[in-house]
């Protein structure tokens, strides 16, 4: 019976740690701040949605609109630095490298 429980206890404990090395490698492989400022963004965009300027056309003179795509934009480029964190390019090898500048002249134009 104890080395049933002792079973469960040592797959039970491998499996947690197989999870949290799974979760901790794949959920947070960018930044956390990045999440935390697309979150602040969207906050921002739905408050100045929200905002009101009675009777002014367009409303806030088009500077709030203006805003709202700027933001929008910015969660473009956090989506994107995201991307690059979880993705980042493949450092060229030394050889990668002397072959491009074999295909160079000493001038740098192209052979």
């Amino acid at each position: 019976m104890q080395g049933i429980r002792r079973r469960l206890l040592i797959t039970g404990l491998a499996g947690l740690g197989l999870a949290g090395s799974f979760y901790a490698g794949v959920a947070y492989a960018a930044d956390a701040r990045l999440d935390a400022a697309d979150q602040n963004v969207t906050k921002a965009i739905a408050l100045l949605q929200a905002a009101e300027n009675p009777g002014v056309k367009p409303p806030f003179g088009g500077h709030r609109l203006k805003a709202i795509l700027f933001l929008k934009k910015a969660q473009s480029e956090i989506a994107k630095a995201k991307t690059y964190a979880d993705n980042p390019p493949k450092k060229k090898d030394k050889h990668e490298k002397h072959e491009k500048h074999e295909k160079d002249d000493h001038h740098g134009k192209k052979k």
